[in-house]
């Protein structure tokens, strides 16, 4: 009893004394303070985008709003390094209205899709200590106040949705996207000593049409536009994505208690509720 009061005293107790916010060590904790929280206490960030629609020789037109949040605790771990334990949920809503899409009227193809919402569990993250391999030194740019911190994800992996096996949800071999996060928070702030710091920032992402948008192959893509913040608890989330999950989704207002991979995208969720076999 004594060794748990003990450690819970000590996590929420604040940083003695961050490091040097230009060292290797005092970028990752950056980082970690600026994405969720030092202490482990579980952190709600949130997006607000908007999805375009992106097709060679026509203007871009808006075709979604694609709204949700992402709730996640920090562990570090003897050695050094530490891990994001979280789960994501994020709902395709009416541009006018906010309203929850169920299906969408899908103005490329004429037709109409039914919609399968964002429900990504786990969405687990590895932060190697400095030095150790695998490590990547966080790099940090301050601008007024603020320091801004940028992370560039290209992708391109075999895609869990084959041509052979969805020849209309399939936009080929190789699942090819990126995403491009930008986080700003205040100099001040990171050179405290509080295990977390307010935050926010904006996202972009370029990615291939939908599987459920059964536009296969088409050419094109898919450009999503939105910022977001963390937020000091799930009061502070949009009303409408709280108690659409609250009612059919409540395990997404919690993180996971346990590490656990491989992660899930919304690809390899899509082929969960369509086995192959399904889908033909």
């Amino acid at each position: 009893m004594m060794k748990r009061l003990l450690l819970a005293a000590l996590l929420a107790a604040p940083l003695a004394q961050a490091a040097p916010l230009d060292s290797p060590e005092g970028g990752l904790e950056a980082l970690i303070r600026m994405r969720a929280s030092m202490d482990g206490n579980e952190v709600y960030a949130d997006w607000r985008t908007t999805a375009w629609a992106v097709v060679p020789g026509q203007r871009i037109r808006p075709l979604f709003r694609l709204d949700g949040f992402n709730v996640a605790r920090m562990e570090k771990q003897p050695d050094g390094s530490w891990r994001m334990i979280s789960r994501e949920v994020a709902y395709y809503r009416d541009l006018a209205s906010g309203e929850v899409l169920q299906e969408f009227a899908n103005p490329i193809t004429g037709e109409r899709n039914r919609v399968l919402q964002v429900l990504n569990d786990p969405v687990n993250l590895a932060f190697p200590a400095p030095g150790a391999p695998g490590s990547r030194r966080v790099n940090l740019q301050q601008q007024g106040e603020n320091m801004v911190l940028k992370q560039d994800v290209p992708l391109a992996y075999p895609n869990p949705i084959t041509p052979k096996d969805y020849p209309t949800e399939s936009t080929g071999e190789t699942y090819i996207a990126s995403e491009h996060f930008t986080y700003y928070a205040r100099r001040a702030d990171l050179e405290g000593s509080a295990p977390s710091v307010p935050t926010h920032y904006g996202w972009t992402r370029i990615g291939p049409w939908l599987p459920w948008m059964k536009m296969g192959q088409q050419p094109g893509f898919i450009l999503y536009v939105g910022h977001g913040a963390k937020l000091a608890g799930a009061q502070q989330l949009d009303p409408v994505v709280r108690a659409y999950t609250e009612k059919h989704h409540p395990e997404y207002m919690n993180a996971p208690k346990a590490w656990s991979q491989p992660n899930e995208t919304s690809w390899t969720y899509y082929r969960k509720q369509n086995p192959p076999a399904a889908s033909k």
